[in-house]
C-alpha cells in the first residue's frame, strides 16, 4: 500500500505525462507536493522503485515514469517512453547537470545529478562530461555568461590558459582561467571588475576542463 505521498507523486507523473508527454521536473514535484527540499522527493522516489510503481531512465532528463497506477494496474503508457527512448537520434547524447558553478564568487560544491542535458555529440570531448549551470559575470568576456551551461570534459588535464572547473579547500567550486607557475596555481576571471587569487596546489582540486557552452536563447 503506497502512502499519501507516494500516491500523490504518481499520480502528478501520470498527469503532468498525459498532458504533455513529459515527467515533471524535480523542481515541479517539489511545488506540487509542498515540499521545501529535493531529499524528500528522492525518498518518496524510492520508495516508489522499491515497489516497482515507477521506473526511473537512465541518461534520460526527467527520469522518472510510472509503471502502475496508485490501485496496482499497469500504466501501458511506459512501453511506447521507453521504444521511444531506444530509437533518439544517435548524433545526441546525454550528460549529468551536477548543479551550479559561480562565475563570480565561489559557491557550494557541486551537487548529485538530478537532470541530464541531451546535446549533439559534436560539443562533446572523448572524455567522460559533465554539465554546470553558470552563475555570476567573472567569465564574461570569454563569452561565458549568466545562465550558460558549461559542459566539462572531467578527464582533461589542463594546460595554461584553459578554464578550468577548480574545487577549492574541499568546498567551493569555480570557473576560472588556470594558470600554474611552479607550485603556484592563479584562478584568472575574464572581467576587470574582478581579481586574480592565488592558491598552493593542495588547496585546488581540478574538476575538468571547459570544452564547450550550451545556450538557450
Amino acid at each position: 500500500m503506497l502512502t499519501i505521498k507516494q500516491s500523490q507523486l504518481l499520480n502528478f507523473l501520470i498527469k503532468k505525462i498525459e498532458y504533455n508527454g513529459t515527467s515533471p521536473s524535480y523542481e515541479e514535484i517539489c511545488v506540487h507536493l509542498n515540499l521545501k527540499s529535493k531529499s524528500g522527493i528522492h525518498r518518496i522516489v524510492q520508495g516508489l522503485l522499491e515497489r516497482d510503481y515507477i521506473i526511473k531512465l537512465n541518461n534520460k532528463a526527467r527520469s522518472i515514469y510510472p509503471k502502475k497506477f496508485p490501485n496496482g494496474k499497469s500504466y501501458t503508457y511506459i512501453d511506447e517512453i521507453t521504444e521511444n527512448d531506444q530509437s533518439k537520434n544517435s548524433n545526441s547524447t546525454k550528460i549529468p547537470i551536477l548543479g551550479k558553478i559561480a562565475a563570480g564568487m565561489p559557491i557550494e560544491a557541486i551537487e548529485n545529478a538530478n537532470e541530464y542535458l541531451d546535446v549533439p555529440v559534436s560539443l562533446l570531448s572523448k572524455g567522460k562530461c559533465y554539465a554546470l549551470h553558470v552563475e555570476g559575470e567573472s567569465m564574461i568576456e570569454a563569452g561565458i555568461l549568466q545562465n550558460d551551461i558549461a559542459i566539462i570534459d572531467s578527464e582533461k588535464h589542463p594546460i595554461n590558459g584553459d578554464i578550468i572547473v577548480a574545487l577549492i579547500d574541499d568546498l567551493d567550486v569555480t570557473l576560472k582561467r588556470f594558470r600554474k607557475n611552479g607550485e603556484s596555481i592563479a584562478l584568472e576571471p575574464a572581467n576587470k571588475n574582478f581579481k586574480t587569487h592565488i592558491y598552493g596546489p593542495s588547496r585546488i582540486k581540478i574538476q575538468g576542463v571547459l570544452t564547450s557552452l550550451y545556450r538557450n536563447y
